[in-house]
């Protein structure tokens, strides 16, 4: 059902980690598996470079939504901060009909997925899962 698009495969912030497309294909074809009514996931720098798409749609699009999606993990990382609950592993904001879901990847990556409300604990333990999966190829040696 959903393509898999990666935008920019050789993006800066990636050669300069040495990460290749390979890492994020593998973790949105191993998202869009586990919860097969996936609407769209983006794996994206934090500097706001979007590295992979799942279910293709226009650059400005995938710029907008990563805009809001990195506005609102910063302020949940804040309030968790403030709040003293420890790292945020995921923030979800769940609406009516759907549910997005984001959570940091390593130091410098971030991944976001929307689906249907009913998918809502399948996202997050997906998310979680393929999120773990990836963060050593995104990672600094000896970081994780």
């Amino acid at each position: 059902r959903g393509g898999l698009v990666i935008p920019n495969p050789s993006a800066e912030r990636g050669r300069q980690e040495g990460v290749s497309a390979a890492a994020f294909e593998r973790a949105l074809r191993d998202l869009a598996l586990r919860v097969p009514t996936l609407n769209w996931a983006i794996i994206a720098s934090v500097d706001g470079v979007v590295q992979a798409t799942y279910d293709p749609f226009s650059k400005e699009r995938a710029d907008r939504i990563l805009a809001l999606v990195s506005s609102v993990l910063a302020l949940g990382e804040r309030v968790f901060q403030k709040l003293q609950h420890g790292r945020l592993n995921c923030l979800t904001l769940a609406g009516k009909t759907g549910v997005i879901t984001a959570c940091p990847v390593g130091p410098a990556y971030v991944m976001a997925v929307s689906a249907p409300l009913e998918a809502q604990a399948a996202v997050v333990y997906a998310l979680e899962q393929v999120a773990d999966a990836l963060r050593p190829a995104l990672s600094p040696p000896g970081v994780g």
